[in-house]
């Protein structure tokens, strides 16, 4: 699954399918709406268009022609030069090497307003209650709390709730801000993926919020990490 889109006789057709998103159909060249439902209309338009449509195909073909045999180039000299240096390596080995490469070196790029996910806020004012019912709503372990200027005051997690419960605490008249972590850690737009991952174990926390300016953008928690990530190929070499 690796290396599908990426070598070979496996990339041609992803390279070829590709031209459809990298030059795409121009607004002329779209089907009218209103023609819909009518076959005979609808024919009638594609032969109007077949010279405009054969000068497309065109295009794509010779973009994906030219772009295949730059990769399959690239792909060759990589190869070769892993092969020359591991004389026991398989070719299949090699290949494998160097997809979970460009893997790691694509996800390494990756920021952390690229994966964000929607957050859940409370106000710093806002009863316990309030905060609970959020986090159980939204089945997640943390909320941001937000202050008068909507921008970022603390955190109020799971488990801080389960303490105060534990604790026979008296929850009825308590806010928020007195249950809230207030020293949050959190990370910037900008940073990497692997910057995150750094956050959360340096700092032994199962999510972070997204902050710029001190207003939230977004959440990142371990689960979204080893759902889409593999840490061991963002750390390699």
């Amino acid at each position: 699954i690796l290396i599908a889109s990426d070598y070979l006789v496996n990339s041609g057709g992803v390279i070829f399918a590709a031209q459809d998103y990298l030059i795409p159909t121009p607004e002329h060249l779209q089907l009218p709406e209103h023609l819909l439902g009518n076959r005979e209309a609808v024919d009638e338009w594609l032969h109007e268009h077949a010279g405009d449509f054969e000068a497309l195909s065109t295009q794509r073909q010779a973009a994906g022609e030219a772009w295949r045999e730059d990769v399959i180039r690239t792909n060759m000299v990589e190869l070769v030069t892993l092969l020359a240096g591991n004389p026991t390596m398989l070719p299949s080995q090699a290949a494998e090497r160097v997809s979970l490469r460009r893997l790691s070196e694509r996800e390494k790029i990756r920021t952390a307003k690229d994966i964000m996910m929607p957050v859940t806020s409370v106000k710093f004012d806002a009863p316990i209650q309030e905060a609970a019912a959020k986090i159980v709503e939204g089945d997640v372990n943390l909320a941001v709390v937000l202050g008068a200027d909507d921008k970022l005051v603390g955190v109020i997690t799971a488990w801080d709730l389960a303490q105060a419960v534990a604790r026979a605490t008296s929850l009825s008249d308590m806010r928020v801000d007195h249950l809230m972590i207030r020293k949050s850690v959190s990370v910037a737009p900008h940073h990497t993926v692997l910057q995150v991952l750094n956050q959360l174990e340096e700092n032994r926390v199962s999510a972070v919020p997204v902050v710029e300016d001190g207003q939230v953008l977004g959440m990142i928690n371990s689960d979204l990490l080893a759902h889409w990530y593999l840490p061991h190929l963002l750390k390699a070499d």
